[in-house]
């Protein structure tokens, strides 16, 4: 087997902890440059696996005081490594990317809530009520009083749902709101595109108001909204170049790392409203600094004040009180019910498998996955003919299909999901496979998966297309987007996606790789993200040692907003 990706980032890692290490050691001398040394490197490889900073106990073994040294000092202090007040040692430019985010959630946080008018209560009793469960009640109430909203929820509770709804009724509340809807990747933004579109006819809004959504709402992507500068890691919307929209609402924000939130929450201008929502279960961006999934782990979940349970009673009588000292209290709802799975799509089977992994009950899955009525089931080796029979069966509407406009369509059917790129259980391996299945040919299409964002055509890292011939087709807001395939920017074949990539993205059904137990690819939130992004159907194809071993690792990411927000409140 080749060498996997997770070892070329882990000798990275330890070159790029060595380096530092190197640099900072010559700073000090004898004892203290091993010292030093050795936390420099240890800190590195902790930021590069997407943590912020190092806690008290991680580097208690190493030191017990690291202010001894020159290089680290406090805050206030110019030295290159902080130590703050609770422990957390960070590289200055870390810290500085937390504390930006901790303070433009302060201070939102502390601000008054809204009045709500008699208009926007009538409209969301006539038009709006009858489509959303009380908890997606609940958070429209708490999004339209406060300036600050977290909404999370597990696979399909409704998040984008709810969150359309609450546009509508601002756009009610504030005819002239300037919004800007945004998502990490150009998959999401469209996902998002798309949902718009169809809650939109679901409820059948008011054509004055379709027409407020369609040309108040700016929806794109996070680089997009922020003004990318080829070349540089900075944008045009800055902290001296600030954006113009009064609301601001990033869906999947669990994907978005410490650097990029940083940056967009110094462009808001200080009136600005903000609303972060995703799915806090999933992974930790991989760039440092799990924001999102500290908020939502550490707030008080549908927990509010007494005056705004009695503010949010028209829209719901659910909430319970917060306790005293609670940090950015009132801002956090969890969306508890799921719309994704109905009747006939078996809901209770891959939704109970999804919490079951979540909380990492490991024999309750395979007890789940064993009794399964047909929606879970789980093929033990990737030698079993079955193997390639799902295969044949889930990609058959995509090879039949010859237009492109019903290809694009197919592309939601089914996909293969592996946990790294390379080897008998990887990316590679299992696109080859299905090509043997189903020969490239010129009326066949072909499944694609941009690698690298290219502003120059539109193209970005995630998006799903198909070739057909020489041409390459991909959705688009309004329609079809055609290209020459010579003028694709780096692609891969998309039969088969690593998990990663697959975040943001929903299938009818799902054939999940599990490599071998004794690999250390495989983690409990990667495996929590490919099975939820069934709606239903999910292949299980390995050892059932290999899901067991799963459950008992972890990949969440440590991070200080919560800590840096209590000293800024």
């Amino acid at each position: 087997m080749s060498e996997e990706p997770q070892d070329h980032a882990d000798a990275n890692l330890e070159a790029l902890g060595r380096a530092v290490s190197s640099f900072f050691a010559s700073r000090e001398s004898g004892e203290h440059a091993v010292v030093l040394g050795g936390l420099c490197e240890r800190l590195a490889q902790k930021t590069g696996r997407g943590n912020s900073h190092l806690t008290r106990e991680q580097y208690a073994e190493l030191c017990q005081s690291p202010l001894e040294f020159s290089a680290v000092g406090r805050p206030e202090d110019s030295q290159p490594i902080v130590l703050t007040e609770w422990g957390g040692l960070y590289f200055r430019r870390f810290y500085e990317y937390e504390l930006e985010v901790a303070e433009a959630l302060s201070n939102r946080s502390n601000r008054d809530s809204r009045s709500i008018s008699p208009d926007t209560m009538a409209f969301f009793e006539q038009s709006v009520r009858a489509h959303l469960d009380p908890s997606q009640c609940r958070a429209v109430g708490v999004g339209l009083q406060r300036d600050l909203f977290f909404l999370t929820g597990g696979p399909g509770s409704g998040k984008t749902r709810t969150l359309v709804v609450l546009l509508a009724c601002l756009l009610i509340e504030e005819p002239d709101l300037s919004i800007a809807l945004s998502a990490p990747t150009g998959k999401a933004s469209n996902r998002l595109r798309l949902a718009m579109d169809r809650v939109i006819e679901d409820i059948a809004l008011p054509e004055v108001l379709r027409e407020r959504l369609l040309t108040q709402v700016w929806v794109g992507t996070v680089h997009r909204l922020l003004g990318t500068i080829p070349g540089s890691v900075e944008f045009r919307r800055n902290a001296h170049n600030r954006l113009s929209q009064n609301l601001v609402v990033v869906d999947e924000a669990s994907m978005v790392d410490l650097p990029l939130m940083g940056k967009l929450l110094s462009s808001l201008q200080e009136e600005t409203r903000l609303i972060l929502a995703g799915d806090a279960d999933q992974l930790s961006p991989v760039q440092g600094g799990a924001v999102f999934h500290s908020l939502c782990s550490s707030l008080s979940a549908n927990q509010f004040s007494a005056e705004q349970l009695a503010n949010l009673s028209p829209f719901s009588t659910e909430g319970k009180r917060v306790g005293d000292g609670a940090i950015l209290p009132g801002c956090l709802v969890r969306l508890t019910r799921s719309h994704r799975y109905g009747p006939d799509s078996k809901p209770d089977e891959i939704g109970s498998l999804c919490a079951a992994i979540r909380e990492g009950r490991a024999e309750d899955a395979l007890e789940l996955i064993r009794s399964s009525a047909g929606s879970l089931r789980l093929i033990e080796s990737i030698d079993d003919p079955l193997v390639s029979e799902i295969l044949r069966s889930g990609f058959a509407g995509l090879a039949d299909a010859r237009d492109p406009g019903q290809a694009l369509d197919r592309l939601a059917d089914f996909r293969i999901l592996c946990a790294h790129n390379h080897g008998r259980f990887g990316v590679e391996k299992w696109n080859r496979r299905v090509e043997r299945i189903f020969p490239s040919g010129k009326e066949r299409p072909s499944p694609v998966v941009i690698g690298t964002n290219d502003y120059s055509v539109g193209l970005f890292n995630g998006d799903d297309g198909v070739t057909l011939d020489n041409r390459a087709f991909f959705s688009g807001p309004s329609a079809l987007r055609e290209f020459s395939r010579s003028r694709l920017p780096t692609h891969l074949p998309g039969h088969a996606l690593s998990i990663h990539r697959s975040q943001g993205s929903e299938f009818d059904e799902v054939l999940v790789v599990l490599p071998p137990a004794d690999t250390r690819i495989l983690s409990l939130e990667l495996l929590y993200v490919a099975v939820s992004r069934a709606r239903s159907g999910v292949t299980l194809v390995g050892d059932s040692a290999s899901l067991v071993a799963a459950l008992e690792r972890t990949q969440v990411a440590n991070s200080g907003v919560v800590d840096l927000c209590r000293e800024t409140d």
